[in-house]
C-alpha cells in the first residue's frame, strides 16, 4: 500500500488524478483477471442478486475510494493520505455496529479507540505545525 501511495503522489502531479485511476483499475483488472483463468475459477453462472454485490463491491468501495485516495494525492501527499486509510477499518466496524447490529468486542473498542487516537495526534500536530 506504501508503494502504491508513492507512486501515486509521483504520477498523479504528472497526468490527471481520474486518468491515473483508469490506469490503477485496469492494471489491477488484468491481474485479477489473469489470475483467475489460471487457478481455472468460475468467471460465470453467478445468481442475479450476486452480481448486483459485485457491481456494488466494485463501484463504493474500489472505484469511488481509490479515485477520491488519487485526488487527494495530489493535494495532500502520500503520509496524510496513509494516515487516513488506516482509520478505513475503524469506521467499517463501526457502520456494521450501527447498520447491521454487529456487537463490538473490547478488543475492537479499545483498538479503534487508539486508532483514532492517533489519527487524531497526527493530523492536530500537522495542523500546529502548518501555523
Amino acid at each position: 500500500m506504501a508503494l502504491y501511495m508513492l507512486a501515486g503522489q509521483v504520477v498523479s502531479s504528472k497526468i490527471p488524478s481520474n486518468l491515473y485511476s483508469v490506469i490503477v483499475f485496469f492494471l489491477g483488472g488484468s491481474v485479477l483477471l489473469v489470475y483467475v483463468l489460471a487457478s481455472k475459477l468460475q468467471l460465470t453462472g453467478y445468481r442475479p442478486a450476486d452480481w448486483t454485490y459485485f457491481v456494488l463491491l466494485a463501484v463504493i468501495p474500489t472505484l469511488f475510494r481509490h479515485f477520491l485516495f488519487n485526488l487527494l494525492l495530489k493535494s495532500n501527499g502520500a503520509t496524510t493520505v496513509s494516515v487516513g486509510v488506516i482509520g478505513e477499518p475503524v469506521f467499517a466496524i463501526i457502520l456494521t455496529y450501527l447498520v447491521l447490529g454487529e456487537t463490538l468486542s473490547a478488543a475492537q473498542l479499545s483498538g479503534g479507540m487508539f486508532t483514532v487516537a492517533g489519527i487524531a495526534l497526527y493530523f492536530r500536530t500537522k495542523l500546529t505545525q502548518a501555523k
